[in-house]
């Protein structure tokens, strides 16, 4: 213990005595520091494109836009899904035709 807290002293302290250099070492020449750089501009929160907003505050609520999003993902993926279908009954030689019920979903 007493040997981690001499070398964290000795670290920290300068040496004594004999063992002190006879000067300290010379400052670091001094150099003019380059201009600061231009300020960058001020980049604002990235929003939606189906979000309108009048004064700062949102006119539809987030909820609602979510539900919106969300439906038409389902909306996409139904669709994905029929052309599927149809691509994979196409080379079975067979016509694919929707039934509404499905199609409402």
């Amino acid at each position: 213990m007493r040997t981690l807290l001499a070398a964290i002293l000795n670290l920290v302290l300068p040496a004594r005595g004999a063992h002190r250099s006879a000067a300290p070492p010379p400052p670091p020449p001094l150099t003019l520091c380059p201009p600061a750089p231009e300020h960058p501009p001020v980049i604002t929160r990235p929003r939606p494109a189906d979000l309108i907003t009048a004064d700062g505050m949102p006119l539809v609520r987030p909820y609602v836009v979510e539900w919106e999003r969300e439906r038409d993902e389902r909306d996409r993926r139904r669709l994905q899904r029929e052309r599927r279908r149809a691509a994979v009954l196409a080379t079975l030689g067979q016509d694919y035709v929707p039934v509404p019920w499905e199609a409402a979903a």
